[in-house]
């Protein structure tokens, strides 16, 4: 047996996440916009059920949006093993449908929805995937590891890795009490 290395550091993980998250938002500007009003667009009626259960200025919705986001992440964190889809995929994703809902949107509607809890959600999302890349890189290089006879010890990665993602989780807290109390006040939402 050989000795045990290391994984390597957290920055490179929250760069790939990053880039990740950016190449998806970009493919939500560029991808080609029908004429269709958004409300009849396959999205919407993919959206439709959580806007029902949002409710402006309810601790429930705060108890709601953290809840739904923790579990993304919390998919993007400990399944992360399996190859690394689920972090990749979770990016891309909600890459894609910020830069979609950010270009449909006018540009002054689209900051005052995204921005106040997005500074915070956004990030969140993407440091969990990169504890999630971590973790999972770290899973994968161990078996590759093993299946040539050789050690190496996952432990560090899965601790770096989780930080990350309690990290991401005091964020999301924090972005859920904006999106509830925040967002809908700059956005004209007034009860």
């Amino acid at each position: 047996m050989q000795t045990v290395k290391k994984g390597g550091s957290a920055y490179k993980y929250l760069a790939i996440s990053a880039g990740l998250f950016f190449m998806g938002m970009a493919l939500g500007v560029f991808v080609p916009k029908a004429e269709t009003p958004l409300s009849e667009t396959p999205f919407f009626e993919i959206l439709s059920p959580y806007v029902e259960l949002y409710k402006p200025y309810e601790f429930s919705t705060v108890i709601f949006l953290f809840a739904k986001n923790s579990l993304t992440v919390g998919l993007a964190f400990f399944l992360s093993p399996l190859l690394l889809i689920f972090p990749a995929t979770i990016l891309l994703l909600n890459g894609f449908m910020t830069g979609f809902v950010a270009s449909v949107l006018p540009i002054d509607l689209a900051l005052r929805a995204l921005a106040p809890h997005g500074i915070f959600e956004l990030p969140a999302l993407v440091i969990a995937a990169a504890g999630g890349l971590c973790f999972g890189t770290g899973v994968i290089r161990k078996i590759l590891r093993r299946i040539r006879g050789k050690e190496y010890e996952v432990a560090q990665d899965f601790k770096r890795g989780f930080k990350l993602f309690l990290i991401s989780l005091v964020l999301l807290f924090v972005a859920a009490i904006i999106e509830t109390y925040v967002t809908p006040f700059i956005v004209g939402h007034v009860p």
